[in-house]
């Protein structure tokens, strides 16, 4: 039990030296970054609805 609350403890001290490591982005960056992200999406979003109107345009016209 002892060598396992041992591993426990060099298992946090090692992840606590990690974070301490790690580049945090800056809110400046956070915003930019979701910018991009709804723009994509947007865009995306209304590429498929063209598409999706087209082939159910397409659709209707075969089946009438």
């Amino acid at each position: 039990m002892k060598e396992k609350i041992e591993q426990l403890k060099i298992f946090v001290s090692e992840v606590s030296q990690e974070i301490r490591r790690i580049s945090w982005p800056t809110p400046r960056e956070i915003a930019g970054a979701t910018g991009v992200v709804l723009v994509a999406t947007a865009v995306l979003a209304a590429l498929l609805m063209v598409y999706d109107t087209a082939i159910s345009a397409g659709l209707r016209a075969v089946l009438r």
